[in-house]
């Protein structure tokens, strides 16, 4: 939001970084985080500290190198993708400017989101969610602080956002430390419980659901790709509409890191009918709760994008796209949800395959998709992608390894 007053140049900037800034939170968070958690949960529910304490220090090994990797990747090949994607070349330099920042300061949100899942795991819900909250609130304060006004140029509003998100990640970071060393913590930091079989075990099933993330974003890129045919205000206009559904993911989170912990806890006391049961009442109440959220901003579309939005047409461009894409809010939550229950269920595979078919779907406008066609055409695309994904999860799950003994 405080960007607006700045232009539509520096919402297009954010626009192509914001996915790869949400694939890093992915992966730490939802991903490697979520086989985290569902191991901490595991190892709790069999009542095994020292092999929580073993998945405790997987988590901070996998964070540093993790977020070291990721910063370096995207500093010095973002500018290839931001070149690609943007329509000209004084948006690309500014993304490139706003993601080396925010980049060189990846590894502290690695580093916080993991330890976060490990209070997750744990059954800490509260210290997790002050976390977010903190960095959350932090961030919305560092960028009313040091965010310029609409007398400042492009590059030096990217700055200014850039280091406004860094300055929120450590201040994250600071309170996830205290939190984890505390000594009421029932996982313990000790060089004893450090165990090589435990992290590679962490980074395989963390590399699983990973990929589902890398679908996730690709998916997104693409389409914004697409979108940035029909120019600045196409790619600022849909970029803002896509930020509300990547802001849902942690809503959507909110109940699924719940399920990781209460899920795995059953599946670690061998309770597998029970954690079923479970996972299947908090991906319906999601699945309701996040449908009724797309419903409401796709009727009032206003609520969203006339609070962000840098002029009159990017508004009514991110209107179009809430109202097309904001009825399936419902149903990419029901596959998001099942996909974090089953990093408890080790049932990943079938939300992955969901997220292939989503990204194919949209991919294959590629082959034929041109500035030609009516943007409408593409939301459709789009919105029946994330349908087609969130019914086959669903199917999948419910057919096959989620099917009670009394269905059967």
């Amino acid at each position: 939001g405080y960007l607006r007053h700045v232009g539509t140049d520096a919402l297009a900037s954010v626009a192509v970084v914001f996915p790869l800034v949400m694939l890093a939170a992915m992966f730490s968070a939802g991903a490697v985080g979520g086989a985290v958690s569902g191991a901490t949960a595991r190892a709790m529910g069999a009542g095994d500290h020292k092999q929580a304490g073993a998945v405790l220090w997987a988590a901070i090994v996998i964070a540093i190198f993790g977020g070291i990797a990721m910063g370096i990747l995207v500093i010095v090949f973002g500018p290839l993708l931001y070149m690609g994607t943007a329509e000209n070349a004084g948006v690309a330099a500014a993304a490139s400017t706003y993601a080396a920042i925010v980049f060189s300061s990846i590894p502290l949100l690695w580093l916080t989101n993991m330890l976060s899942a490990v209070l997750r795991g744990c059954g800490d819900m509260v210290g997790s969610a002050l976390v977010m909250a903190v960095m959350v609130v932090s961030y919305a304060c560092y960028a009313a602080w040091l965010i310029p006004g609409a007398e400042a140029t492009l590059f030096e509003a990217m700055r200014s956002a850039g280091l406004a998100m860094a300055a929120a990640y450590l201040t994250a970071f600071v309170l996830v430390s205290f939190l984890i060393l505390r000594k009421s913590q029932p996982v313990r930091l000790r060089l004893a419980n450090f165990n090589g079989a435990v992290i590679g075990a962490v980074f395989k099933q963390g590399m699983l659901a990973s990929s589902q993330s890398l679908m996730t974003i690709t998916y997104a890129l693409v389409a914004t790709y697409l979108f940035s045919r029909h120019g600045n205000d196409w790619l600022a206009g849909y970029g803002l509409a896509v930020r509300l559904e990547m802001i849902m993911v942690p809503m959507v989170f909110g109940i699924g890191s719940a399920l990781i912990a209460i899920v795995g806890a059953h599946v670690g006391a061998g309770l597998r009918e029970r954690a079923v049961a479970i996972a299947w009442r908090g991906v319906i109440a999601n699945g309701v709760l996040i449908g009724l959220f797309g419903l409401v901003v796709a009727v009032w579309p206003g609520l969203w994008c006339g609070n962000f939005a840098s002029d009159q047409a990017v508004t009514d461009i991110c209107s179009q796209s809430l109202r097309a894409i904001g009825p399936t809010y419902g149903l990419f939550a029901l596959g998001l949800c099942s996909y974090f229950a089953s990093q408890a269920l080790n049932t990943l595979i079938y939300p992955v395959v969901g997220a292939l078919l989503r990204l194919l779907i949209v991919a294959s406008a590629l082959l034929w998709y041109t500035a030609d066609y009516s943007p409408q055409l593409l939301l459709y695309i789009v919105a029946a992608a994330v349908v087609s994904y969130g019914v086959f999860v669903v199917l999948a799950l419910w057919i096959g390894p989620w099917r009670t003994a009394a269905e059967r």
